[in-house]
């Protein structure tokens, strides 16, 4: 028993631990010349709360990672419901299920760039309005604001919460909607009280996944985003490629750490909360 439970253990002590233990050593040390120094002080956790930029940027991070969740939430749900209840079985079934994962085939520098290309001056947007005579001069606020952070970010992830969805729904009995049409409920009663509730926690799960992903990503800020739209991994990067303050971003990272974990705690807790309603 022991000899099968010792490459997990293993696995999880090296790839687990042992970095957020080191995170959390450098997390409480000090640079001096771009010199690590051991040390035993929160100042740089309490430097992330209480200094600019730091709060500021990561309270935007969250924002649009909740925006991401929402509408990634709101895109994914009709089509994972369609894919699961009405998308003929057999290949048919097959090839839609396939059109959800094929665009994780593309290099997500390559889907972020197209949005970048997309929302531009010069971009498809643009071009379609100034040739349909819609307006003279080109839309300047499509492209390096918030909103197009949080659309390219939507578009990459919505796949991640279709699948969370459907595996959720895939698995309720075609026997309990059914007996609750035999005994005469219609089909709004039959989605609002039986489908949506047991839907809920694959509605969660890819809410946690995409606001996660949503949260840590740099590449979108930094192609469509411009300077007014950094996250917080943004600064991570600066911290450790530019000002050499390791300290800083380990306590920055351990932050959001805290930060996922109590998502997902709070996620748990909903969960439960319904499954014991239902």
């Amino acid at each position: 028993m022991l000899f099968w439970l010792a490459p997990p253990i293993l696995w999880f002590t090296v790839f687990m631990l042992v970095p957020y233990a080191m995170l959390f050593y450098y997390s409480l040390g000090s640079v001096n010349y771009v010199t690590f120094e051991p040390g035993f002080s929160a100042a740089n956790f309490i430097k992330v709360f209480t200094t600019q930029p730091y709060l500021g940027v990561m309270l935007k991070s969250a924002k649009l990672g909740l925006m991401t969740a929402i509408f990634t939430s709101i895109l994914a749900y009709p089509v994972a419901f369609c894919l699961a209840f009405y998308a003929p079985a057999g290949r048919a079934k097959n090839f839609l299920y396939m059109l959800v994962i094929v665009p994780w085939w593309a290099s997500y520098l390559v889907k972020a760039y197209a949005w970048k290309t997309i929302l531009g001056s010069h971009g498809l947007i643009n071009q379609l309005l100034l040739n349909t005579g819609i307006i003279s001069h080109p839309l300047t606020f499509l492209l390096y604001n918030e909103f197009s952070v949080a659309l390219t970010l939507t578009y990459i992830f919505t796949p991640f919460a279709i699948l969370s969805i459907y595996s959720q729904l895939e698995r309720i009995p075609v026997s309990l909607i059914e007996g609750a049409r035999d005994l005469g409920a219609t089909g709004w009663q039959i989605f609002y009280k039986i489908v949506f509730p047991i839907s809920v926690p694959g509605i969660l799960a890819g809410a946690v996944i995409t606001f996660s992903l949503a949260f840590g990503d740099f590449i979108s800020p930094a192609l469509v985003g411009g300077p007014n739209s950094i996250m917080i991994s943004n600064i991570v990067i600066n911290l450790l490629g530019r000002a050499f303050d390791w300290p800083l971003a380990a306590a920055i990272g351990l932050v959001i750490i805290g930060m996922a974990t109590a998502l997902i705690t709070v996620a748990n807790h909903i969960e439960r909360r319904l499954t014991v309603r239902l």
